[in-house]
Protein backbone atom coordinates (compact mmCIF):
# COMPACT_ATOMS: atom_id res chain seq x y z
CA UNK A 1 0.00 0.00 0.00
CA UNK A 2 3.05 2.62 0.44
CA UNK A 3 4.66 1.91 -2.27
CA UNK A 4 1.35 2.78 -4.42
CA UNK A 5 0.72 6.22 -2.20
CA UNK A 6 4.65 6.32 -2.89
CA UNK A 7 4.30 5.70 -6.92
CA UNK A 8 1.40 7.89 -7.39
CA UNK A 9 3.25 11.01 -5.04
CA UNK A 10 6.35 10.50 -7.49
CA UNK A 11 3.83 10.12 -10.97
CA UNK A 12 1.96 13.53 -9.67
CA UNK A 13 5.18 15.08 -9.02
CA UNK A 14 6.56 14.57 -12.20
CA UNK A 15 3.84 15.57 -14.02
CA UNK A 16 3.75 18.54 -12.30
CA UNK A 17 7.24 19.34 -13.75
CA UNK A 18 7.35 21.89 -16.35
CA UNK A 19 9.97 21.83 -19.80
CA UNK A 20 12.44 24.10 -19.93
CA UNK A 21 12.07 26.51 -22.88
CA UNK A 22 14.42 28.47 -23.95
CA UNK A 23 13.72 32.37 -24.24
CA UNK A 24 16.94 33.95 -25.53
CA UNK A 25 20.40 32.36 -26.85
CA UNK A 26 23.90 33.31 -27.24
CA UNK A 27 23.72 36.30 -24.65
CA UNK A 28 26.85 38.29 -22.94
CA UNK A 29 27.23 37.06 -19.24
CA UNK A 30 25.41 40.62 -18.62
CA UNK A 31 22.66 40.54 -21.04
CA UNK A 32 21.60 37.52 -19.29
CA UNK A 33 21.96 38.10 -15.97
CA UNK A 34 20.01 41.57 -17.37
CA UNK A 35 17.24 39.03 -18.23
CA UNK A 36 17.64 36.69 -15.40
CA UNK A 37 16.98 39.43 -12.56
CA UNK A 38 14.10 40.79 -14.56
CA UNK A 39 12.02 37.57 -14.87
CA UNK A 40 13.03 36.66 -10.88
CA UNK A 41 11.55 40.30 -9.88
CA UNK A 42 8.78 39.38 -11.32
CA UNK A 43 8.15 35.92 -10.04
CA UNK A 44 9.26 34.03 -12.67
CA UNK A 45 11.85 31.45 -12.18
CA UNK A 46 14.21 30.70 -14.56
CA UNK A 47 18.29 29.87 -15.13
CA UNK A 48 21.17 30.19 -17.26
CA UNK A 49 22.96 27.54 -19.17
CA UNK A 50 26.21 28.17 -21.01
CA UNK A 51 26.21 28.55 -24.69
CA UNK A 52 28.37 28.52 -28.04
CA UNK A 53 31.93 30.44 -27.36
CA UNK A 54 31.42 32.29 -24.04
CA UNK A 55 27.48 32.98 -24.41
CA UNK A 56 24.95 32.20 -22.02
CA UNK A 57 21.34 30.95 -22.98
CA UNK A 58 17.94 32.06 -20.48
CA UNK A 59 15.67 29.53 -19.96
CA UNK A 60 12.24 29.31 -17.97
CA UNK A 61 9.29 26.88 -17.67
CA UNK A 62 7.57 26.59 -20.87
CA UNK A 63 4.31 27.03 -18.37
CA UNK A 64 5.48 30.85 -17.59
CA UNK A 65 7.17 31.11 -21.80
CA UNK A 66 5.12 33.54 -22.99
CA UNK A 67 4.52 35.33 -19.41
CA UNK A 68 8.26 36.18 -19.44
CA UNK A 69 8.37 36.54 -22.73
CA UNK A 70 6.09 39.48 -22.75
CA UNK A 71 7.66 40.85 -19.96
CA UNK A 72 11.21 41.02 -21.49
CA UNK A 73 9.52 42.80 -24.60
CA UNK A 74 7.91 45.46 -22.14
CA UNK A 75 11.75 45.90 -20.40
CA UNK A 76 13.43 46.10 -23.80
CA UNK A 77 15.54 42.97 -22.59
CA UNK A 78 18.18 41.87 -24.35
CA UNK A 79 19.07 45.00 -25.06
CA UNK A 80 20.36 44.71 -28.65
CA UNK A 81 23.94 45.10 -29.35
CA UNK A 82 25.13 48.17 -31.23
CA UNK A 83 28.31 48.62 -32.78
CA UNK A 84 30.28 51.99 -32.02
CA UNK A 85 32.38 54.20 -33.70
CA UNK A 86 35.87 52.25 -33.83
CA UNK A 87 33.73 49.15 -34.66
CA UNK A 88 32.11 50.65 -37.23
CA UNK A 89 35.18 52.22 -39.00
CA UNK A 90 36.64 49.56 -39.16
CA UNK A 91 38.47 49.17 -43.14
CA UNK A 92 38.15 45.79 -45.08
CA UNK A 93 39.93 47.00 -47.94
CA UNK A 94 42.45 48.64 -49.06
CA UNK A 95 41.04 51.99 -50.15
CA UNK A 96 37.20 53.37 -49.03
CA UNK A 97 35.67 55.57 -51.39
CA UNK A 98 34.69 58.99 -49.79
CA UNK A 99 30.77 57.86 -49.81
CA UNK A 100 31.69 54.92 -48.08
CA UNK A 101 33.23 57.07 -45.48
CA UNK A 102 30.62 59.61 -45.11
CA UNK A 103 28.16 56.44 -44.68
CA UNK A 104 29.94 54.87 -41.74
CA UNK A 105 31.07 58.32 -40.57
CA UNK A 106 26.64 58.42 -40.03
CA UNK A 107 25.85 54.94 -38.98
CA UNK A 108 28.42 55.36 -36.38
CA UNK A 109 27.07 58.62 -34.62
CA UNK A 110 23.49 57.28 -35.03
CA UNK A 111 24.70 54.00 -33.22
CA UNK A 112 26.86 55.80 -30.76
CA UNK A 113 23.72 58.55 -29.83
CA UNK A 114 21.35 55.93 -29.87
CA UNK A 115 23.18 53.82 -26.82
CA UNK A 116 23.74 56.90 -25.29
CA UNK A 117 19.92 57.94 -25.15
CA UNK A 118 19.28 53.90 -24.10
CA UNK A 119 20.92 54.24 -21.09
CA UNK A 120 18.24 57.30 -19.36
CA UNK A 121 16.34 55.75 -17.20
CA UNK A 122 12.92 54.87 -18.28
CA UNK A 123 14.21 54.29 -21.71
CA UNK A 124 13.95 50.57 -23.09
CA UNK A 125 15.03 51.44 -26.53
CA UNK A 126 16.35 54.40 -29.19
CA UNK A 127 17.16 55.35 -32.84
CA UNK A 128 18.65 58.09 -34.12
CA UNK A 129 18.83 58.99 -37.60
CA UNK A 130 21.26 61.46 -38.65
CA UNK A 131 21.07 63.25 -42.39
CA UNK A 132 24.10 65.53 -43.00
CA UNK A 133 23.91 66.39 -46.72
CA UNK A 134 27.15 66.49 -48.90
CA UNK A 135 26.93 70.32 -49.91
CA UNK A 136 28.77 72.52 -52.56
CA UNK A 137 31.36 74.49 -50.54
CA UNK A 138 30.74 77.22 -53.54
CA UNK A 139 26.70 76.68 -53.08
CA UNK A 140 24.91 79.95 -52.00
CA UNK A 141 22.00 77.29 -50.95
CA UNK A 142 23.48 74.77 -48.53
CA UNK A 143 20.89 72.26 -46.94
CA UNK A 144 20.88 71.78 -43.32
CA UNK A 145 22.01 68.63 -41.47
CA UNK A 146 19.15 67.07 -39.35
CA UNK A 147 18.50 64.38 -36.84
CA UNK A 148 15.32 62.33 -36.01
CA UNK A 149 15.48 60.26 -32.70
CA UNK A 150 12.61 57.97 -31.77
CA UNK A 151 12.55 56.77 -28.31
CA UNK A 152 10.64 54.06 -27.32
CA UNK A 153 10.16 54.17 -23.34
CA UNK A 154 8.98 52.14 -20.37
CA UNK A 155 4.67 52.42 -19.85
CA UNK A 156 5.23 54.11 -16.55
CA UNK A 157 8.15 56.77 -17.72
CA UNK A 158 7.03 60.19 -18.34
CA UNK A 159 10.23 61.64 -20.88
CA UNK A 160 8.21 64.68 -21.60
CA UNK A 161 10.86 67.06 -19.70
CA UNK A 162 14.00 65.07 -21.22
CA UNK A 163 13.35 65.73 -24.62
CA UNK A 164 15.22 69.46 -24.77
CA UNK A 165 18.05 67.50 -22.97
CA UNK A 166 18.03 64.73 -25.77
CA UNK A 167 17.79 67.69 -28.48
CA UNK A 168 20.67 69.34 -26.89
CA UNK A 169 22.91 66.17 -26.27
CA UNK A 170 22.09 65.51 -30.36
CA UNK A 171 23.00 69.22 -31.19
CA UNK A 172 26.61 68.77 -29.38
CA UNK A 173 27.20 65.84 -30.55
CA UNK A 174 26.89 66.75 -34.16
CA UNK A 175 29.05 69.41 -35.73
CA UNK A 176 26.74 72.14 -37.79
CA UNK A 177 23.72 70.75 -36.15
CA UNK A 178 20.57 73.15 -35.71
CA UNK A 179 18.80 72.97 -32.35
CA UNK A 180 15.13 73.31 -34.39
CA UNK A 181 16.24 70.42 -37.12
CA UNK A 182 16.14 67.75 -34.44
CA UNK A 183 13.30 65.92 -33.71
CA UNK A 184 12.39 64.02 -30.82
CA UNK A 185 9.51 61.54 -30.74
CA UNK A 186 8.98 59.48 -27.69
CA UNK A 187 6.35 56.19 -28.13
CA UNK A 188 5.29 55.17 -24.74
CA UNK A 189 5.04 51.16 -24.11
CA UNK A 190 1.29 49.72 -23.23
CA UNK A 191 0.93 48.95 -19.47
CA UNK A 192 1.30 45.11 -18.54
CA UNK A 193 -1.81 43.34 -19.22
CA UNK A 194 -3.15 42.04 -15.67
Amino acid sequence: MKRTIWLAAALLLLAGCDKDATLHSGLEERQANLVMAALLDAGISCHKDPGEEGTWNVLCTEQKFAEAVNLLERLGLPQRSRQGVGEVFKKTGMISSPSEERIRFMDALAQDLARTISMIDGVVDARVHVVLPENDPFARNALPSSAAVAIRSRWDADLTDLVPSVKALVKNSIEGLAYDKIQVTVFRDSPPRK
